[in-house]
């Protein structure tokens, strides 16, 4: 258990706490989270906990029903809107990193795409922490602190649809070719090449489309509420990959 230590940042280390559960599927989707169970929990006052699910609640990692607070459930139409969101805010983020790449910013990135050479095919955690550093690097490189704080937030709220249970949609569905890791590994060198070119029309392009390319992944498939048994800590391999 994490230690919580008295001060005034007390809220924020309740934040840093739960939703680190939260991300980390610790928390279930759909599962309440009780105030005063936590606050007996971390031995502190109910009022650092509230406004820690407060915050967690305007960024979207906690959602209140029947007056109970708990880890929301997305669909996939929620998903699909938050990635619609980042065709333009990753297309935005890599035309402005194209425009001021250093040479160690292009080899630190070129060390991130190169995880995907070495990562077990069917590690998919590792897979997905080696995508996540590429594209926070990318909006770290673009110096601009409102695309940098959309990034974090939209990165967790992907983290609590990978722990839903998905499954594909119909016939129709089926008969789609699934998204690889050898399409995901090829669209992030598109990207690569056309921040290592500093072309910023070209980068922009390529993260535009590989955006887009998780949209139509995301149209085959759907979450189904997962029953008591299953593993809600193991992220789905259907899940895209950004």
């Amino acid at each position: 258990m994490a230690i919580i230590e008295r001060g005034p940042n007390l809220g924020e280390q309740v934040y840093a706490f739960v939703r680190d559960r939260i991300v980390s599927g610790f928390y279930r989707p759909g599962q309440v989270i009780n105030e005063s169970e936590l606050a007996a929990q971390l031995k502190v006052s109910r009022t650092p906990v509230s406004n820690a699910l407060i915050m967690l609640k305007e960024r979207g990692l906690v959602e209140g029903w029947q007056g109970r607070l708990g880890v929301p459930r997305l669909s996939i139409d929620d998903v699909k809107d938050l990635y619609r969101c980042r065709v333009a805010f990753d297309a935005l983020a890599t035309r402005l990193a194209a425009e001021r790449i250093s040479t160690r910013d292009l080899s630190a990135l070129e060390r991130d795409l190169h995880v995907w050479d070495t990562v077990e095919h069917d590690d998919t955690q590792a897979l997905w922490v080696a995508d996540l550093g590429f594209h926070e690097r990318i909006y770290a490189m673009s110096g601009n602190r409102h695309l940098i704080r959309f990034a974090h937030i939209a990165a967790d709220l992907v983290a609590v649809y990978r722990h839903s249970t998905i499954r594909r949609l119909g016939a129709d569905a089926e008969a789609v070719m699934p998204r690889t890791r050898s399409d995901v590994h090829a669209e992030h060198q598109r990207i690569f090449d056309a921040l290592g070119a500093r072309d910023p029309v070209a980068a922009e392009t390529a993260a535009r489309a590989h955006i887009e390319n998780v949209i139509a992944h995301l149209d085959t498939l759907d979450v189904m509420d997962p029953g008591p048994d299953d593993d809600a800590t193991q992220p789905s391999t259907a899940a895209a990959s950004a």
